[in-house]
């Protein structure tokens, strides 16, 4: 697998140097959030685009992630996810592409937290690793070549809540739950040498940089 581990460094290098920030210290400099965590979780579906497209067609998506609140608007971030892709449109058959996802980054809650309707935006890098199933590709001289494309690179993504809270912590007014929307755009540093095999498989030319839009829903509950 390739990974691009000096990127990688750099930005969880990054995320934990701000995560040991002593930013609940004083409260003469720092504005206590209501919240500490949130925990959520999600499903939808993952659009490819471009390349992508080519190669893979709609499929499901599932998501997984926790925030912590340095203060009621901005916490660190950390997700999980999978998109369980279709097989392209020029593919003989289905070798099942998966997208699997791990990032840290940063959230910024637009909305007020104690309020009911519910806004944040959300930005983060880490790795993608894309995984298929063993196939089969058909050589110019009778034969076959036989192979999976299942490699790891590295990733960044930028991301959209809206949704709205309900049932309250008692003595904090804090929302115990918050049903939700995500849209997602994920920007995926692929190689053109690792996805030649594939990409012939799918009739299609190779591909490194690509994209898709992971649509889901979910809940959310916070722990104030």
């Amino acid at each position: 697998m390739k990974v691009g581990y000096k990127k990688l460094g750099l930005v969880f290098g990054a995320v934990a140097a701000v995560a040991l920030l002593p930013v609940r210290a004083d409260a003469q400099f720092v504005s206590y959030s209501p919240v500490f965590w949130s925990f959520e979780g999600g499903g939808g579906v993952a659009i490819p685009v471009g390349d992508l497209a080519d190669v893979s067609s709609t499929g499901a998506a599932l998501k997984v992630g926790a925030s912590y609140f340095l203060n009621p608007h901005f916490a660190l971030r950390v997700e999980g996810g999978v998109d369980f892709m279709d097989k392209g449109d020029n593919a003989p058959s289905d070798p099942d592409l998966n997208i699997w996802h791990f990032l840290g980054g940063f959230e910024y809650l637009v909305s007020d937290p104690t309020d009911d309707v519910f806004f944040a935006l959300d930005f983060g890098a880490g790795g993608v690793t894309f995984d298929t199933d063993v196939f089969q590709v058909q050589n110019s001289g009778g034969g076959t070549t036989t192979g999976n494309f299942a490699q790891t690179y590295f990733a960044a993504k930028g991301g959209v809540k809206l949704g709205y809270s309900f049932a309250r912590h008692a003595g904090t007014g804090v929302p115990i739950a918050t049903i939700y929307v995500n849209g997602d755009f994920h920007l995926l540093f692929a190689d053109s040498g690792d996805s030649a095999l594939f990409s012939q498989f799918n009739n299609t030319s190779t591909f490194d940089t690509v994209y898709e839009f992971p649509i889901t829903a979910g809940i959310r509950f916070n722990v104030p």
